[in-house]
């Protein structure tokens, strides 16, 4: 018997547990802390707000999600990490700012980091061989996001169009907000419950496996695993 699932593998930046960035994830994710905190928002609301953010984890993206190449297990994949990230040295992020990218919040670095840059891109790299390419329905849904030709580029050879010199790491809080007025209700809230982590440079220290079982169930983490010389 096949499975009709379809279970998807990506390498994220997320907060080391217990850190302040770790604990405004955790907060603004549960529903019922945040509304605490931000007054006119519902709990119900916040939640359909970030419905998709939430179920794709409280992360920063270095290798967007892909399907497993059939060739290779996730004990490959899980092996290659682990060897790839002995190779790495820690990353500072610079501090961080809410900003509006398209229509949805998110947290970013307040100026370019080469480093950091540099870290994706390998990572995009590296795990190159365990990506399925992308089926030619999965290609036109892409491009009904009005690419640069730069980006229909990218998207054809790496499988994602906001990769390499397309890349610009962000966090995101919220799912996409069309209405002007409720997205600068919700930046005025985040303002002020993001307070502890923003203007404040983070380390990168290590890498995450991410996986989910089907696009509609969350991304979960699914190893952890240090730089080499990370200390």
């Amino acid at each position: 018997m096949t499975s009709d699932r379809n279970p998807r593998y990506a390498i994220y930046y997320a907060p080391e547990p217990g850190s302040p960035l770790d604990a405004f994830g955790r907060s603004w994710f549960g529903p019922e802390t945040a509304a605490k905190a931000t007054g006119k928002l519902t709990a119900a609301r916040i939640a359909e707000l970030s419905e998709s953010s939430r179920r794709y984890g409280f992360h920063g993206t270095l290798k967007p999600p892909f399907a497993l190449n059939p060739a290779n297990g996730l004990e490959s994949l899980l092996q290659a990490a682990r060897v790839f990230a002995r190779t790495l040295s820690p990353v500072e992020i610079p501090p961080l700012e809410l900003a509006i990218i398209g229509k949805f919040i998110a947290l970013t670095p307040t100026t370019q980091s080469a480093a950091l840059e540099k870290l994706a891109a390998a990572c995009v790299r590296a795990f190159e061989a365990f990506r399925v390419p992308l089926t030619d329905d999965q290609m036109v849904s892409y491009k009904l996001n009005r690419l640069t030709v730069h980006q229909e580029q990218m998207l054809e050879h790496w499988g994602y169009p906001y990769v390499m010199e397309e890349f610009r790491f962000h966090i995101s809080v919220t799912d996409r907000i069309d209405n002007d007025a409720e997205r600068k209700e919700v930046m005025k809230a985040l303002d002020k419950f993001a307070a502890p982590v923003l203007g404040k440079a983070i380390m990168v220290r290590d890498i995450v496996v991410f996986g989910q079982q089907d696009i509609d169930e969350p991304m979960i983490t699914i190893e952890r695993i240090p730089f080499g010389r990370s200390k």
